[in-house]
């Protein structure tokens, strides 16, 4: 948690920043104590770069997670050691408890959601709170204290709704340690019995009713709330009515929190996904309508519907596989002794901690019987539990010799959805580590072999040495990878472009220079992901377009006298919007673009995206620059011909582009024509790259990977360019650019070529 991200990072941290900064609405659903908890601290913390101190936040609340997981160990080894001398008992029980948060805080996938803005450390944290709680209830049981502390932990799971539904998954835990508690040591009056049955029951019935809110379904709801008032009866019939009220009411309060996307999404922020500015808008926005429906049952791997053929057991089996495969990242995913085989380091933290962590398991139930039922379900909820709940497709790295397309596969590694899982598994690694130690120490003859079994704590480091370079993202070349990215395409567009994006990792670090950065305000966002949806083109009509700060610009786009264009960037009226539904053409249509006419085969499939570009293309071609980066793939409404390629965006001709002119390449490595200089200019003058300009090596996360060799292409095909005028410097000047963001065998294999001697144009070309 040291070693925090110096900046923004892929994924979805430039979205939550640009709301936290903005108090704005991210993706579904909404996150609005995330978005409130993150204004407030950055603005009681004003030191340092923006996306820096959120990082910090998220830093602090896994810290703070560490913290109450050391305490559960704590307790646990204090049942656990009751033979040891009290010298050697406080230095196992102190020593292990430091393991235990030590062995799960720096866990790959915790400590890599403790450097960037997430929600997950939030959750995380919530969740330590939880269980510290109830073993503080157990502690106070029988009292009024007792009672407040179930009150707590039944606020804190509604509280926890508004920023991930993950902390909910510590409801059946805490119950399920109420119940063994009760069972174990059973009150000692019948009317005392009755009363804490009823409590567990208010507490089950509450959470289900939770769960249903939480994910906006109304069949969940109806069940959650008839399980509550067969609860509310049962404690009725105790003498506890006033608590299940009161724990009702106390949950509603922390629900509340939903209440500010209703409120600041009618003041149009930005962002302002999904716009619940109405009570249909909002329940949509909770119950996530925007995404496409996946059931436990379905094959993830085919759409939700009649054709699905259901989960099999082979998707089943690769989901496992993917819950191991990530289980086996956490312990030394860095790879301190990196090797092959039974050698290498990351397999060998791997069974390190599988060793240490069962022993600590089993010590864990031997000591406290109703403490290890708090975990084991915790573990279960959020490991096993989750693979089957979530279902999610075979995983981006595995199964693909089964499943081959692409699109059958996650888009990114998931292995932070089961991160409390491994938490889990770290303490127990602690704990286990401790009963090591407590053996070695009652076996030592000596001063020194009792200084030896102390130092076997020293184990727990293991996981900080081993993910220090893998998890912290400061150490990489690539550290600001995402923010340089973000700069490098927006100072792609001239003053008042429209510039069209793909998806999450090309638009939300845009998102984050423009809101909080103040980067290129000037130009127009189009994400053609989120163009599919009707509440985004009403977003895009009704956002004026914001003036272009020349005195911060780069020098390429200074001095061109722009002026600031009026009328909306799509002139399309709800109605319009609300008829531009996918469909697939019934005969051949002809589309005006300016100057270009583009006609559209009959069975041509058009999407809401295709409507809104279109029209947005009519209204602005001529008057603003309008291009595509080169991140949207190869969907140009087929005005390829008209495209020319500049740095990092192709551009739209507002006329026909003459291939012969000076300074234009007939290159058409990405589909367009290649504008030599301004593509010079933007690389060597205008582009950032961090240490990556002259560290080669590249980057080594497979998203940064992805978008280095983005910022790679320009320079090869400047390369391209000089080789075929003979410039061999310029050409290997640009190759080494090229080979230092993205060293692949291809740009190497050239790179080498041309420091022997002059390269031919030819098939060989890079």
């Amino acid at each position: 948690m040291l070693t925090l991200a110096p900046s923004v990072t892929f994924w979805d941290a430039g979205e939550l920043i640009a709301s936290i900064h903005n108090l704005g609405i991210p993706h579904p659903p909404g996150t609005p104590l995330f978005v409130l908890l993150g204004h407030v601290w950055a603005e009681l913390l004003p030191v340092g770069e923006y996306a820096w101190r959120t990082n910090l936040m998220s830093a602090t609340f896994s810290a703070l997670a560490a913290g109450f997981f050391f305490l559960v160990a704590h307790e646990t080894l204090r049942l656990a050691t009751p033979d040891l001398a009290p010298g050697p008992r406080r230095l196992v029980t102190l020593g292990g408890a430091v393991a235990a948060g030590l062995m799960s805080a720096f866990t790959f996938t915790h400590w890599q959601n403790s450097n960037e803005t997430e929600v997950y450390s939030v959750a995380t944290f919530t969740i330590a709170l939880i269980c510290w709680l109830a073993l503080r209830w157990r502690a106070a049981r029988g009292t009024e204290r007792g009672l407040r502390l179930l009150l707590l932990i039944v606020y804190l799971a509604g509280l926890s709704m508004g920023n991930h539904l993950l902390a909910l998954l510590a409801g059946p835990a805490v119950v399920v340690f109420l119940a063994a508690t009760m069972h174990g040591a059973p009150a000692a009056s019948p009317e005392e019995r009755r009363r804490e049955r009823a409590m567990l029951a208010i507490l089950a019935g509450l959470w289900a009713l939770l769960i249903g809110t939480g994910l906006g379904s109304t069949p969940l709801i109806v069940l959650g709330g008839l399980c509550f008032v067969a609860a509310a009866a049962f404690a009725a019939r105790a003498g506890i009515l006033p608590f299940a009220l009161l724990s009702l009411g106390i949950a509603a309060i922390g629900v509340t929190t939903y209440l500010f996307l209703y409120i600041r999404a009618g003041q149009s922020p930005i962002p302002n996904e999904a716009d619940p500015s109405t009570w249909d808008a909002l329940l949509a926005v909770i119950r996530r309508a925007q995404y496409p429906v996946r059931t436990p049952l379905d094959d993830p791997t085919v759409p939700h519907g009649p054709a699905n053929p259901g989960r099999s057991l082979t998707i089943i089996w690769l989901q496992i596989q993917n819950y191991l495969q990530y289980f086996n990242w956490q312990w030394a995913r860095g790879g301190v002794g990196k090797g092959t085989g039974f050698l290498n380091g990351q397999l060998v933290g791997a069974l390190v901690a599988a060793t240490l962590g069962m022993r600590g398991l089993l010590a864990h139930r031997r000591a406290d019987r109703a403490g290890w039922w708090l975990l084991f379900t915790l573990f279960l909820v959020t490991g096993f539990g989750l693979v089957a709940y979530m279902n999610f497709k075979p995983g981006a790295s595995i199964g693909y010799d089964l499943f081959t397309q692409s699109g059958q596969h996650e888009v990114r590694e998931r292995d932070y959805f089961f991160v409390v899982s491994f938490l889990v598994w770290g303490v127990w690694a602690g704990i286990g580590l401790a009963t090591v130690v407590a053996s070695a120490l009652q076996r030592a003859t000596s001063g020194a072999w009792r200084t030896a079994a102390a130092l076997l704590f020293l184990v727990a480091l293991y996981p900080v040495a081993s993910n220090l370079t893998a998890a912290s993202r400061r150490h990489g070349a690539d550290a600001r990878l995402a923010a340089d990215f973000a700069y490098d395409l927006l100072n792609s567009v001239p003053p008042y472009g429209v510039l069209f994006t793909y998806g999450d990792n090309d638009t939300f670090p845009l998102w984050w220079a423009q809101e909080v950065e103040g980067i290129r305000r000037d130009v127009t966002i189009v994400c053609l992901a989120l163009a599919n949806t009707s509440w985004y083109a009403r977003q895009l009509r009704e956002t004026p377009v914001r003036p272009f700060d020349e005195a911060e610009a780069p020098p390429i786009w200074r001095g061109l006298n722009a002026v600031r264009p009026e009328g909306p960037t799509l002139p399309m009226s709800d109605e319009a919007i609300a008829a531009a539904y996918p469909r697939q053409l019934s005969e051949a249509v002809t589309v005006n673009f300016g100057p270009y006419r583009r006609t559209y085969a009959a069975g041509t499939i058009f999407y809401t995206s295709d409507f809104v570009a279109a029209r947005v293309i009519q209204a602005n071609l001529g008057r603003r620059s309008v291009g595509w980066s080169v991140t949207t793939g190869r969907n140009f409404l087929s005005l390829d011909p008209y495209l020319v390629q500049k740095g990092l965006v192709l551009e739209l001709q507002p006329t026909e582009p003459d291939s012969l002119a000076p300074g234009i390449d007939r290159q058409r490595l990405a589909g367009a024509l290649l504008d030599v200089p301004t593509t010079e200019r933007l690389v060597w003058e205008t582009y950032r790259y961090g240490a990556m300009r002259s560290a080669p090596g590249g980057a080594v996360e497979v998203t940064s990977r992805s978008f280095a060799s983005t910022l790679a292409l320009p320079p090869t095909q400047l390369a391209y360019s000089y080789q075929l005028k003979g410039d061999q410097a310029q050409m290997t000047r640009n190759l080494e650019l090229a080979f230092n963001l993205s060293p692949n065998p291809a740009i190497a294999a050239a790179l080498a070529q041309v420091r022997i001697g002059p390269l031919a144009p030819g098939p060989d070309s890079p």
